[in-house]
């Protein structure tokens, strides 16, 4: 089967993501535990609304400051908030090659400062002809709509598109929703898994 587009995630594929990064950092500045910091920094009641639009970057750091009692500037909070990303460069190289014969899209639950960060931080992401963002539409993976949502941009129908995830509900979740969906461990892996349904770079 020929397929027209495939689709990728961002964090743990095209860019690989250290979250504790951030949470050592806080944890070490405040004399806290690892875990109570992360419950903070992830608690669904800030970072939901968050990542899905919801709610302002502004609004997300001051619940962190509350809750954590935190002196740290927006400015000092959005430096470290971004600091925890590098390019995966085989996935990105993997990327180029394919984009000759198939459209390429991102489609990643993230939040708006995150989504910025990459884009203007990774120039290489620009062979996406399209970015499908849980902070821009307003529902996140797993839901079956930001999968449709996907395809739709791309202007195909769900089994036409591929789509690659590290996590592996998320990738079930793309099944669900009519995708040829693979599950990504590494760049030579995922090369070999395109190859197995057709897609050669």
């Amino acid at each position: 089967m020929a397929y027209e587009v495939v689709m990728f995630d961002l964090g743990g594929v095209t860019v690989d993501v250290e979250s504790d990064r951030l949470v050592h950092q806080v944890a070490q500045l405040l004399g806290r535990s690892f875990e109570e910091v992360q419950g903070v920094i992830y608690h669904k009641e800030l970072l939901l609304p968050f990542e899905l639009g919801h709610i302002k970057p502004e609004v997300y750091f001051q619940g962190l400051k509350e809750r954590l009692k935190l002196a740290w500037t927006y400015e000092q909070f959005v430096r470290a908030w971004n600091g925890i990303f590098t390019e995966n460069d085989y996935v990105t190289s993997l990327m180029q090659r394919l984009r000759r014969r198939h459209k390429l899209l991102a489609l990643t639950n993230t939040n708006v400062l995150h989504l910025e960060y990459i884009k203007s931080s990774f120039p290489s992401l620009s062979v996406f002809s399209h970015w499908v963002a849980s902070c821009d539409v307003g529902f996140r993976k797993p839901d079956p709509q930001i999968y449709l949502l996907a395809a739709e941009k791309a202007g195909v129908r769900p089994r036409d598109a591929i789509y690659i995830d590290d996590r592996p509900e998320l990738v079930e979740a793309g099944r669900g929703a009519g995708l040829t969906a693979i599950r990504f461990e590494d760049g030579p892996q995922l090369e070999q898994e395109l190859r197995a349904v057709g897609v050669n770079a």
